[in-house]
């Protein structure tokens, strides 16, 4: 079966047809179901399906409506991108979309030292010397989140991780390898300016932007601070850290890389993502459904 996208009261009834007797399902599927009609003896295991709150891209005002994306296998998603360059937002689409686990490191590390596992204990112990966690620790922490039934039944999305060919080259050795790897392209003017314009607002903790999305009052902009890092000189820093870090990586996910252009609106980067996402769906399930034939 190829993947495809249809509203709920289609994916309804075709759910009742997997209920109903083989007669019963034959007659309805003349009636212009659009999911071919297969014997119960060779009907493959059951598929998964993902709901999702869908929004047209391309329209600020649409309605929203929901609909499903059916796989019959986990969809496994490594998303890799510069400061600034909209990472963030396109996790949330992508996993509001498809209905995979957000996986961040950085989520994952403050999460283990809050519930005081051991991981997080080992952790906290180097970052109250000021020091960096070590790759085998914060590894351990993305191994376990991974092996969950969640993100097992479910399919992952890895945020930004691994970050150097060591750490790829760790997952891979504990059986993790994603579908495809997603990088997010952005020239280094705009990554700069959009970090240099953003800044926080101590009180509600929203961010904002000076050019793209400044604040609604005065008395918020006289509040609103500025990490000490969100400076051009220290963004290239960083950039050039991330562009060293996403060559290493690469070098190990190359022949599923998706380049996608990071310097158009949200709505337009994630048209990219998601026409590469669905069109690996399909041709996946179009495979998988070619052997079972």
């Amino acid at each position: 079966m190829g993947c495809s996208s249809i509203n709920l009261n289609t994916a309804a009834a075709s759910i009742r047809f997997a209920l109903a007797t083989p007669t019963e399902t034959n007659k309805k599927a003349q009636r212009g179901c659009s999911f071919p009609v297969i014997p119960q003896r060779q009907r493959p295991r059951a598929c998964r399906f993902f709901c999702g709150d869908f929004r047209s891209p391309f329209a600020p005002n649409a309605i929203p409506s929901h609909s499903l994306i059916v796989s019959n296998e986990a969809l496994n998603v490594m998303i890799s991108g510069a400061p600034a360059s909209g990472k963030g937002t396109q996790c949330h689409l992508i996993t509001n979309k498809y209905g995979l686990v957000h996986v961040a490191a950085g989520d994952l590390l403050r999460a283990e030292i809050a519930t005081g596992s051991q991981n997080g204990k080992r952790a906290k112990q180097y970052m109250e010397k000021g020091q960096l966690v070590p790759d085998e620790i914060v590894v351990m922490m993305v191994k376990d989140r991974l092996l969950k039934p969640d993100s097992k039944e479910n399919g992952w999305l890895l945020d930004g991780y691994p970050r150097s060919l060591s750490q790829a080259t760790a997952l891979k050795e504990f059986g993790f390898e994603p579908d495809i790897f997603l990088l997010l392209e952005v020239s280094e003017d705009v990554l700069v300016e959009r970090v240099v314009g953003r800044r926080l607002d101590p009180v509600t903790g929203k961010i904002y932007h000076l050019k793209y999305t400044p604040p609604e009052t005065e008395e918020i902009a006289a509040r609103l601070t500025q990490r000490f890092d969100d400076t051009e000189e220290k963004v290239k820093l960083r950039l050039n850290t991330h562009h060293q870090n996403v060559e290493s990586v690469l070098s190990l996910y190359k022949h599923i890389t998706v380049k996608i252009n990071g310097n158009v609106s949200k709505e337009e980067v994630f048209a990219q993502i998601d026409s590469a996402l669905t069109s690996l769906v399909e041709h996946r399930d179009a495979a998988s459904g070619s052997v079972a034939a």
